[in-house]
C-alpha cells in the first residue's frame, strides 16, 4: 500500500477521483487530499451526522448503528467533530470495521484524535478534506464538506438533529439529493427537533429489529448496496 500517512491529491480530471463526488457536485468537484486507504472511496459506505454536544442517548445509538455498519460491510462516514462524529469513527474501528473521515479543514490541521488512538489502523481509514492544506475551521467549511460527506456515501444516518444547525442542514441537504435518509427516533424527541423535520419531509425512520432488539440497518445496507428502493413501511418501528 505504501506509506498511507503520505498526504496525496485526487483531481476531478483523474481516473482515480471518486465518481460519486464528480457525479454529485460536477464542475464544483473539488481536488482532493487524502491520508491513508484509498480503496475505501469503493467500498459501500454509509454517512453519520449528529450535534457535537448530543445527549447521551444519540452517542449510544451511534455507537449502536457504527458496530452495526461495520458488521454488515459498511464503511463508516463522518466528519471527524466531538460527539456522533467522533463515537461512530471510534465504534467503527473498534468493531473491525472501515471509516472515512471528511475534514472541516485542511489536512495540515489533522491529528487523529485521543479517543481514536487506541483502535486507530491507518490500513482500515482513509482521511479526505476539500480544502486547501493550510485552511483552518470555519462554520461555512463544515458545512461545504458535508456536501462531500453525503455524495461519498450511498445513505445516510442523523442520530440527532437540532431544530437549527450543520446536522439538520445535512439531511436537508441528502433529501434534496435524492438520497436515502434515515432518522433515529427516540420516545422523547426534546433533544432532537431536527429529526422531527426531517421526518415529516420525507426521511425514513431508523427501526430497532424486533427479534434482536439491536438497531436494525436492514434498509440502509439495501440502499447502499443495491438499486432496489427502500420502501416506508406502514409498520411503527421500535424506539431506540
Amino acid at each position: 500500500m505504501g506509506d498511507l500517512t503520505r498526504v496525496s491529491q485526487l483531481l476531478p480530471e483523474s481516473a482515480s477521483y471518486p465518481a460519486a463526488v464528480s457525479t454529485a457536485l460536477g464542475n464544483k468537484a473539488p481536488p482532493l487530499s487524502v491520508m491513508g486507504n484509498v480503496a475505501l472511496l469503493d467500498l459501500p459506505g454509509v454517512g453519520f451526522c449528529g450535534s457535537r454536544k448530543a445527549s447521551e442517548k444519540g452517542l449510544q445509538t451511534a455507537q449502536e448503528c457504527a458496530i452495526r455498519a461495520a458488521a454488515l460491510g459498511l464503511t463508516v462516514i463522518s466528519g471527524n467533530a466531538a460527539g456522533v462524529d467522533a463515537v461512530a469513527h471510534r465504534a467503527a474501528l473498534q468493531a473491525g470495521g472501515t471509516t472515512i473521515l471528511v475534514l472541516p479543514e485542511g489536512v495540515d490541521h489533522f491529528r487523529v484524535r485521543r479517543e481514536l488512538r487506541p483502535v486507530w489502523d491507518w490500513s482500515r481509514v482513509l482521511v479526505v478534506s476539500q480544502f486547501e492544506p493550510s485552511a483552518g475551521w470555519q462554520t461555512f467549511r463544515a458545512m461545504s464538506r458535508n456536501e462531500v460527506i453525503i455524495a461519498l456515501s450511498r445513505a445516510m444516518i442523523v442520530i440527532e438533529a437540532g431544530p437549527t444547525g450543520g446536522t439538520l442542514n445535512a439531511g436537508l441537504r441528502t433529501l434534496a439529493a435524492g438520497k436515502p435518509l434515515f432518522v433515529a427516533v427516540y420516545e422523547s424527541m426534546d433533544e432532537a427537533a431536527g429529526n422531527v423535520q426531517l421526518l415529516k419531509r420525507g426521511a425514513l425512520q431508523l427501526k430497532r429489529s424486533r427479534d434482536t432488539g439491536d438497531a436494525n440497518l436492514e434498509q440502509v445496507r439495501l440502499a447502499a448496496t443495491t438499486s432496489c428502493p427502500v420502501l416506508r413501511g406502514a409498520q411503527q418501528p421500535s424506539l431506540f
